[in-house]
């Protein structure tokens, strides 16, 4: 019985992860449509455009005030998005910002993906980000 449970829980994180490559590839081909974490988690998504013109998905998880799960979160998100893309993520050199902030951004021929995590301290929320806007 415990290995079916164990059995189960990883072919549904490999459906997951699967979907969310699926999911990552729809929005690097500049395709509407949203995205959920590798466990599931549904990501609100947003569209946005730069000064070009040009049309950026940024999706966003929020969590509570420096929350363990959000960290997890974008451990996961950062690890699904390095073997979907079968590439490691630049790390940011850093801001003059109050709060925590993580950056990796990960460049394809199509597109620049960005992971984060951000700590909101007015807002007392933790956000992990996906952005996936087209090549500069």
């Amino acid at each position: 019985m415990i290995r079916a449970a164990i059995f189960a829980l990883l072919c549904g994180t490999s459906v997951h992860a699967e979907a969310y490559c699926a999911d990552l590839t729809a929005l690097t081909n500049h395709s509407a449509g949203t995205i959920t974490l590798p466990d599931g988690t549904p990501g609100t998504c947003v569209t946005s455009l730069d000064l070009t013109g040009a049309r950026a998905a940024n999706c966003r998880w929020p969590f509570e005030y420096r929350a363990e799960a959000a960290t997890t979160a974008f451990t996961t998100l950062l690890n699904a998005t390095t073997r979907c893309l079968n590439a490691n993520g630049v790390a940011d050199q850093g801001v003059n910002h109050p709060d925590s902030y993580d950056l990796r951004t990960f460049d394809t021929e199509t597109a620049q993906i960005s992971v984060s995590i951000k700590d909101k301290g007015a807002l007392q929320q933790t956000y992990v980000f996906l952005r996936v806007a087209p090549a500069p």
